[in-house]
């Protein structure tokens, strides 16, 4: 209609003719030309909103399970303590250690996944490691985390198991250690494919290492291995003599877990993730092995070594299993 309208007028000029057929389509193209990405972007925003929203009310609730799975195996575990051991509950204090040992991993492994709040402090944190480096550090550093791996974890765990075997005339307690370490490296591994974290950058790496990167299994293997250990070495000890055994796995699982930060190799969050992994499995492996030993002790089949016997020649009960109190 324009085009005919223009048509109709040769009279006037061509460039007055192009000046009002552009005047009168411009408004035209205008419109059309931003109606369509104007309900695109109202659209898309909305959508990202709301998207926002639902990711902050996930992250909410997964920093809240975190808390109270901290909290809920903190409680548990000082009821457990100052129970000694002895009551009624002791299962249902172990099933309320594992589950908010779980809880809080399962929440921590959900905030790395979608990367917010909890793991916003992991730059930092490699940051201040990867600037206080030296080298009379770095050695041992290197030394501890390779002792501290996988194959080193695995072996050391075979030789504490023969020493447990030989002390307590059973292969249980080397079964027991040996198949909770196995544990938590096979649950590490699999959870490091499940959420497919990527390593700190490879410049500020000491050791080259390119496979996922939560939970870290050097951290995992530690805290399995050693304070299983713990419990194990600790059992029928007075109860200073065990919170002792524990306060040193959690002291070498510390170190293993900071060469780890300190070479580059994990995020802060990571480590946690690890320890929590490795806190879970070496509860479930406590828990067997004081099971077992509670039943030989009801039987009356104290597993004894000669030098306990030689340290306490006047004990005529040889079902107390050594247990104080």
């Amino acid at each position: 209609m324009i085009a005919v309208a223009l048509s109709a007028a040769p009279q006037l000029p061509l460039s007055i003719l192009r000046g009002v057929r552009d005047a009168i389509e411009s408004p035209v193209s205008l419109a059309s030309g931003l109606g369509a990405p104007i309900g695109t972007n109202l659209v898309g925003r909305a959508h990202d909103a709301v998207a926002d929203i639902h990711q902050s009310g996930a992250a909410t609730l997964a920093l809240a399970v975190l808390v109270g799975g901290a909290a809920m195996f903190l409680g548990a575990s000082v009821w457990r303590s100052l129970s000694g051991g002895h009551c009624a509950a002791g299962s249902a204090l172990v099933a309320l250690q594992c589950t908010g040992l779980a809880a809080a991993l399962i929440a921590l492994a959900y905030q790395v996944k979608v990367g917010v709040w909890v793991s916003s402090a992991d730059p930092a944190v490699l940051g201040w490691f990867t600037e206080h480096r030296s080298n009379w550090v770095t050695g041992p550093a290197i030394a501890v985390t390779d002792a501290g791996g996988p194959t080193g974890i695995l072996i050391l765990a075979v030789v504490i198991g023969a020493v447990l075997a030989r002390r307590t005339r059973s292969p249980v307690p080397a079964l027991v250690l040996v198949g909770t370490v196995s544990a938590a490296a096979l649950a590490s591994t699999m959870m490091k494919y499940v959420v497919g974290r990527t390593r700190p950058p490879i410049a500020s790496q000491v050791l080259l290492e390119t496979d996922h990167s939560f939970p870290s299994g050097h951290a995992s293997g530690a805290m399995a291995l050693f304070t299983t250990a713990a419990v194990v070495f600790g059992y029928g000890l007075p109860p200073a003599r065990r919170a002792l055994l524990l306060i040193f796995a959690a002291a070498v699982t510390v170190v293993v877990a900071a060469t780890r930060l300190y070479l580059g190799e994990h995020w802060l969050t990571d480590v946690i993730g690890g320890v929590l992994l490795g806190g879970l499995a070496a509860v479930i492996g406590g828990a067997l092995y004081t099971a077992w030993m509670d039943r030989t002790h009801a039987r009356g089949r104290r597993p004894t070594t000669p030098d306990e016997n030689a340290a306490h020649p006047d004990r005529t009960d040889k079902t107390t299993m050594g247990r104080a109190g």
